[in-house]
């Protein structure tokens, strides 16, 4: 099973992805529960990345989502139309000297919340792929 939402960079972006998040997960009966909400959380935060950082609120840009679910997993991928980045460039927000900044924590967040994750990014933009097993 396989959807995919493109949307508009702008205030809207968000809350349009998170619907369609919700109604795929309510279609496809995955379960509301703590599982859910690291999906969720990592989610949110990977469409932010786009629109902030990617995309860096363009309107002219769009964010790709795309929802695969299969019997065992829930693949999640959010497409930016960026200039990419190197993600070992990305500084450690685990760091004393990054602890207290406002920013700089949905990579290390997505990481941490996904079965498997992987960065394409190129200059013509970059793809997060996110797994969760069910």
């Amino acid at each position: 099973m396989t959807k995919e939402l493109l949307i508009a960079t702008d205030n809207n972006t968000l809350v349009r992805a998170e619907e369609f998040l919700n109604d795929f997960r309510s279609e496809y009966l995955i379960e509301l529960d703590n599982s859910f909400m690291n999906i969720l959380i990592a989610f949110t935060e990977a469409v932010n990345n786009a629109i902030y950082h990617g995309n860096k609120k363009d309107s002219n840009k769009k964010v790709l989502i795309r929802l695969e679910k299969n019997s065992k997993d829930f693949i999640i991928y959010v497409r930016d139309e960026g200039d990419g980045f190197v993600e070992s460039e990305v500084p450690d927000p685990t760091l004393p000297e990054n602890l207290l900044k406002q920013s700089g924590r949905g990579v290390f967040l997505i990481r941490k919340l996904t079965d498997d994750m992987n960065i394409d990014s190129t200059n013509s933009g970059t793809e997060v792929m996110m797994g969760f097993r069910l």
